[in-house]
């Protein structure tokens, strides 16, 4: 069966728990980095970041190399910082090779 984890503020990933998925609540963002490392060590699929913990360990995610885990980055119960959409630009942009999603002037 498939795995999956949150990580982030408290706020942000209590509503999760509920509906059983493992959290990772930080007490300080600069915790992500550690909470990362022990979550590689287990066996999950999809792991959500918060935005404010993915600035934390952007390095990190963005260098690994196996498809599992699928990491999945949310806003947190203040806002998104807009993070997310970057990546996901990023990540378009990579496989077809020009801005498909997000043109000049939108979004």
């Amino acid at each position: 069966m498939s795995r999956v984890a949150v990580m982030g503020d408290k706020t942000s990933v209590l509503g999760f728990k509920a509906l059983g998925l493992d959290t990772y609540a930080l007490a300080r963002v600069e915790e992500a980095e550690q909470v990362w490392r022990s979550l590689q060590e287990k066996d999950y699929s999809i792991i959500f970041v918060t935005e404010q913990a993915y600035q934390e360990i952007e390095k990190e995610i963005e260098s690994l190399t196996a498809l599992t885990p699928v990491v999945v980055i949310i806003p947190s119960t203040t806002g998104s910082i807009g993070l997310a959409k970057a990546r996901m630009k990023r990540i378009v942009e990579k496989a077809v090779g020009v801005d498909i999603m997000f043109q000049e002037g939108e979004g």
